[in-house]
């Protein structure tokens, strides 16, 4: 008990540490923090206290929700704030450093899904990553692909409010970049393109996938049908265009919940 104390203690010091560092100047620093604390939270994840060694869950650390939003914040900075695989190199660019920039963006994002498929985040943390899907399919769409098929395996019904999550984040970024009149806008287009992407991701076992499906459309018509805010009554719901994205899903229904 003693060692376990004197363990935890330190344990609890270094990912302080680590934690610290995600705000570091240094951009390689920062990133050395991110992959340290993936692996940390990752050996000292839920698992840890299972199959005979309860005596060690003391030793389980949780990631609070403030490292939770630093963790999914420096995906945005260092793996998603630019679509990497349609840079156009110059002449005189270097490809090789392009390539390997483009693998270390890749073990960063490897790491934080590694977090998702053992438990130590909960699932919907993935809506940061899932969101991407379409739009970095070339850099990125193999590890996100492997994500989905994983978390299906886990909870259908948990993944399926997670993919709507993700469709539902994109589109409340859009009314707040372009206001209500987003129906012709490009990134409408895109997220109808991402919910199209997902919907195919629902095998051809409709039994199975029923109740996943009726959540993921009662929950997307209730988005949809949110009441604007601010006064005035009789105006139209802005997430009413919603229903287009959601009429993706609409054909892997059963006739009756049609």
């Amino acid at each position: 008990q003693e060692q376990l104390r004197s363990l935890k203690t330190k344990v609890v010091t270094f990912s302080s540490l680590c934690q610290s560092c995600l705000a570091d100047a240094d951009t390689g620093i920062q990133e050395q923090a991110f992959m340290v604390l993936s692996d940390l939270l990752l050996v000292l994840g839920p698992q840890l206290a299972q199959d005979g060694r309860e005596e060690l869950v003391s030793l389980v650390l949780v990631p609070d929700v403030g490292l939770q939003s630093q963790l999914a914040a420096f995906l945005m900075d260092h793996v998603f704030h630019q679509p990497t695989g349609h840079l156009e190199l110059s002449a005189t660019g270097d490809s090789e450093s392009h390539i390997e920039e483009l693998h270390q963006r890749r073990v960063l994002l490897a790491g934080f899904c590694k977090l998702i498929i053992y438990n130590v985040l909960e699932l919907s943390a993935a809506s940061d990553v899932f969101k991407h899907y379409a739009k970095f399919y070339s850099d990125y769409g193999d590890i996100i692909k492997e994500t989905l098929n994983c978390t299906r395996q886990m909870d259908r019904q948990e993944w399926a409010r997670t993919l709507l999550l993700s469709l539902q984040q994109l589109m409340t970024e859009l009314l707040l970049q372009q206001g209500p009149e987003i129906r012709a806008a490009e990134g409408f287009l895109e997220i109808r393109d991402l919910a199209r992407r997902f919907s195919l991701l629902f095998s051809l076992h409709q039994l199975r996938n029923r109740p996943a499906l009726l959540g993921l459309h009662k929950d997307g018509i209730q988005f949809a049908f949110q009441e604007p805010p601010g006064p005035g009554p009789g105006r139209p719901p802005l997430n009413l265009p919603f229903l287009e994205v959601l009429s993706e899903f609409s054909p892997r229904l059963l006739r009756p919940d049609k």
